[in-house]
């Protein structure tokens, strides 16, 4: 099993001394958004204003808002890049320490498409991706960003952005070729209301009748052939499922076995910040980011165990 390092091991190797030299920008970022923020909204109640006085109160309303909403998001902006130079060193110096690669912005490949052609992942108008780790723990092959989706709702006033999906897409190579496809996700997700089929690129996936009535209620399969569905998805996998939404706190999780590649979505929310503009919770943040990578590794090795006759 990967050996993780602990907060005191990291620090003493550099990271310390190199988050000691962005204190004055932290600082500086910080007074920043103060400025920029508050000139915002003076800025905006100025511009209200004075369209209110011509009469002109929804044009006002308007303008205001633009001005307002324009200064929050540059306020917003110079804190972002400040996180990010943060994070590129934090989590930069663990992922250096086991030997993988991390970056702060993260590439979809392969692993996205099939998540969203089998449903892993809803549609959505846009999509925001970060925290990318890619590498091999005890051998294995594997990568994992955080993905926000995000869809445009409603007209006019009312018109606003819903997030669909915030949480991790993780792929990594099993220990074992497939010879079909197999779906698995939590309770309640049917396919269709008339039906338990359904076709993906050509593919119709049936529904799988799960061993063990413990799981029943709690995850539906899906599969192009029945007798590796039952071999892959035993009641040990169920469970491990089970203790994986609660290594990361999440809920909603999706499986998909397809070629030689386990791809899995959780709804987690928002991982890996290790950095705020506050240097007092560095050590507690890193810690954080540390435990979350531990589950990665421990989880891979759990899902990726082959499954006992």
């Amino acid at each position: 099993m990967i050996a993780l390092p602990d907060v005191d091991t990291l620090m003493a190797g550099g990271l310390q001394d190199r988050l000691d030299s962005l204190i004055a920008d932290r600082a500086k970022a910080k007074e920043k958004m103060i400025w920029t923020g508050a000139g915002g909204i003076v800025s905006a109640v100025l511009v209200g204003f004075i369209f209110y006085t011509f009469g002109l109160e929804e044009i006002g309303y308007f303008a205001a808002s633009v001005v307002g909403g324009g200064a929050l998001a540059w306020a917003s902006n110079i804190r972002q890049k400040m996180i990010d130079s943060l994070k590129h060193e934090m989590n930069g110096a663990l992922a250096r320490s086991l030997q993988v690669d991390y970056s702060v912005s993260a590439f979809s490949g392969q692993e996205f498409e099939n998540a969203r052609t089998y449903g892993l992942l809803p549609t959505y108008d846009d999509k925001y991706l970060q925290d990318q780790w890619h590498g091999s723990i005890d051998g294995t092959d594997f990568l994992l960003y955080e993905a926000k989706l995000t869809e445009e709702q409603g007209s006019g006033k009312n018109r606003r952005t819903v997030t669909k999906f915030e949480g991790v897409v993780l792929r990594f190579q099993f220990a074992r070729p497939f010879l079909g496809t197999t779906l698995v996700r939590r309770d309640g997700f049917k396919f269709t209301l008339f039906g338990d089929n359904k076709t993906y690129n050509g593919q119709t996936l049936e529904r799988i009748k799960m061993v063990d009535p413990r799981f029943e209620d709690a995850f539906d399969v899906y599969g192009t052939d029945q007798v590796e569905a039952r071999y892959l998805v035993h009641p040990a996998y169920c469970e491990r499922l089970i203790e994986m939404e609660q290594e990361f706190e999440g809920d909603k999780l999706a499986a998909l076995f397809l070629g030689g590649d386990l791809i899995v979505t959780l709804h987690t929310g928002n991982m890996f910040e290790s950095a705020t503009l506050s240097p007092k919770r560095d050590r507690e943040l890193l810690g954080k980011t540390i435990a979350q990578f531990g589950s990665i590794t421990k989880l891979v090795k759990l899902l990726n165990e082959r499954p006992r006759h």
